[in-house]
């Protein structure tokens, strides 16, 4: 009688440990989907299903720069972002306590005009109650920061003084700035074709 007992008492522990590690597995990879959802929401300028990834506001901590917006709030850099057709890769991802360690690639028209090529950088997703709690950038892993100012200083002053209409673009993080600086770069483009032709 003891004997069959613990028979039955070791087949629960046994059950109850594998369950407790299909659990821990199933949570992990939630937390990977949350990640890849959150990546295909950007890549779609899906609003709704982004800010829906979050648990209550929009945190975003860039090195020393904190922003935090209501999901309301984060509307319009969302959209300004939409207008360069972003694509967001995930290149790497660990899990890391109750954060994901990532590595991203961000291409658009923008960067690639900027600076080349796409913007790599390493972030840190927390994630509490199955959602996002915040996004932090913490580290530049390919970013051409020389080439990246003489480009945007170059393209400024140029528009500044051959389309004044679009001046203060860089500033503007609507919808409406990310057209206009769609605009700028293609008049700016436009005019180095010229200059080569002309050579």
């Amino acid at each position: 009688m003891i004997e069959f007992s613990f028979k039955k008492i070791a087949v629960i522990a046994v059950c109850a440990v594998i369950t407790m590690s299909c659990n821990q597995k199933d949570k992990e990879m939630d937390t990977v989907k949350i990640a890849e959802n959150y990546v295909s929401a950007l890549n779609t300028s899906d609003y709704k299903e982004l800010v829906g990834l979050f648990l209550d506001s929009i945190r975003f901590n860039e090195m020393d720069h904190v922003r935090t917006f209501s999901k309301e709030g984060y509307r319009s850099l969302f959209q300004w972002d939409s207008v360069f057709r972003p694509k967001y890769k995930i290149l790497d991802i660990n899990k890391s306590g109750d954060s994901l360690e990532l590595k991203v690639s961000k291409e658009c028209d923008r960067i690639l005009f900027l600076q080349e090529e796409p913007f790599v950088s390493r972030e840190i997703m927390k994630i509490k109650n199955g959602k996002i709690y915040s996004i932090d950038i913490v580290e530049y892993v390919d970013f051409k920061d020389s080439l990246w100012a003489d480009r945007r200083e170059n393209l400024v002053s140029w528009i500044a003084e051959h389309h004044p209409e679009l001046d203060g673009f860089i500033y503007d993080q609507t919808k409406e700035g990310a057209v206009k600086f769609q605009k700028a770069i293609a008049f700016y483009r436009t005019r180095k074709d010229s200059i080569r032709v002309q050579e």
